[in-house]
Formats: structure tokens, sequence, C-alpha cells
């Protein structure tokens, strides 16, 4: 004796007919994905590097002002009034306020400890701006200008000047083209040794990658006030090195 209507009957079997049909079809996509994401089963893989060279073309100077006196105030005027100066002289040599960045400052007491006790005996101020140069790699007389005037103007500490690609993304990606090219020759060259056919990539990753920049040692400008007129050094860019390796797999038959 049926319990159940016959309309609910109905519809529950529709509704079991098409589980039914969804679990088919899911179980065909996923063994469709399967099939699809599995590797073929004769592989080999190859590492190589790719190498371009490039001359920098911005560089980063830093250059401070440092200050003693005996009052507080007498030395913060002092360097602040210092600092101003070569910060305009920088600017008047065509270097944007963006590239101009204060990356130090310090101001404190100096101390004498005879007979075990601490007298103030004056005062030290420091100001150092990060100054970028952009286009050394076609000319360097903004480079040269900054360096020498900024002392001439009374910076008396030049920190270093470092040596950079500025934008090293596309030299990076024509190393990696470079170091895929040079991945397929060898494995070629396997392949053949091993009497197989290279066939299509199968997968590329990075393994390695250094575009290291190039710092350039120049020794420290040092000297208080009245120091004798400086002269630029003749800064040689040379050129850099970015590396890329890169790992590719090939499927053989």
């Amino acid at each position: 004796m049926n319990l159940l209507p016959k309309w609910l009957v109905n519809a529950l079997g529709g509704l079991l007919v098409a589980f039914v049909a969804l679990l088919v079809v899911q179980k065909g996509i996923d063994l469709n994905n399967v099939i699809k994401n599995q590797k073929p089963a004769n592989t080999i893989s190859v590492s190589a590097d790719g190498k371009i060279e490039a001359t920098p073309d911005l560089a980063t100077v830093n250059i401070g002002v440092m200050s003693q006196g005996t009052t507080a105030t007498d030395v913060k005027d002092q360097n602040n009034t210092k600092i101003n100066k070569v910060i305009d002289f920088i600017k008047a040599q065509g270097v944007d306020s963006k590239d101009i960045t204060t990356s130090q400052f310090s101001f404190y007491p100096q101390q004498d400890w005879q007979s075990g006790i601490a007298r103030i005996v004056g005062y030290q101020g420091n100001q150092t701006v990060t100054v970028k140069v952009h286009g050394i790699d076609k000319s360097q007389d903004v480079l040269e200008k900054v360096l020498d005037g900024a002392v001439n103007n009374g910076a008396n500490e030049v920190n270093g000047v470092s040596l950079s690609i500025e934008n090293p993304d596309a030299l990076q990606q024509q190393a990696q083209q470079q170091a895929i090219a040079n991945a397929k020759q060898k494995a070629q060259a396997l392949a053949q040794s091993a009497g197989l056919t290279l066939g299509k990539v199968v997968s590329v990753s990075e393994t390695g990658s250094t575009p290291a920049p190039m710092p350039y040692a120049l020794n420290s400008v040092m000297g208080m006030g009245g120091a004798a007129k400086s002269v630029a050094p003749d800064i040689q860019t040379g050129s850099q090195e970015i590396f890329e390796t890169m790992t590719v797999t090939f499927e053989v038959k």
C-alpha cells in the first residue's frame, strides 16, 4: 500500500535522478582536471644563467654638515644655515626637491669627564641629506657639480656615492629570456645525447636573481667651515651585470 501521494513520489524520483546526474558530471570534471594537470611521464629539467650588462644611470650620495659650538642655539642656527645653503645649491643644479631627503639629524652636548664629573663644554649638530642624481649614464655634469659645489657651499661630510640602475625590471626580463634560451639549448643537447626528442615546455621557474647595486667608494670629505675649495672626483660608472637563473622542465619522447 503506497502511503505517499503519487506527485510526491514522482518529485522525489526526479530529484534522485538529478542528484545522480550531478555526481556523474562532477566525476567527469574531476577526471578531466586530473588528466589535464598530469605532467608527462618523461621530462628533463635544466637550469641555465642569463646575464645582461648595463651602465648605471642613478647616483645616490649622502651629503652632510657637522657644526660645533659652545651654546646649543649657536650650533643649531649654524648647522641649519649651512645645510639650507647646501640644499639651495643642489636644487639650483636642477635636482628636484623629491630627490633630496633628510636622512639623518642629531644634536647632542659634548661632555668633559675630568675628575669623574660630567661637564658640558659644548654642543655638536649633524644633519645629512640623501641626494639622487638621475641620468648619469648620459652625463655626469650635475653629479660633479653637486659633489664639488656642496662642499664649497658648507658641506663637510660626503659619506659615499652609490651607483645603480634605476629601473632594472626590463633588464631582468631580458636576462630571464636569455637564461630560458640557454636552458633550451642545454636540454636539446642532452636529449640528443640520450636519443630522445625534446618536446614542449612543461614548467619554468626562477631559481636565482642578482641585480646587486654597485657601490663606488669615495672617502668622506671632512673639515669645519673655511676649508679650501674642493675638486670633484672623476667617477667612473663602469657597468653592472644583472644575472638570472631559470630552471625549465621539458617533455621528452
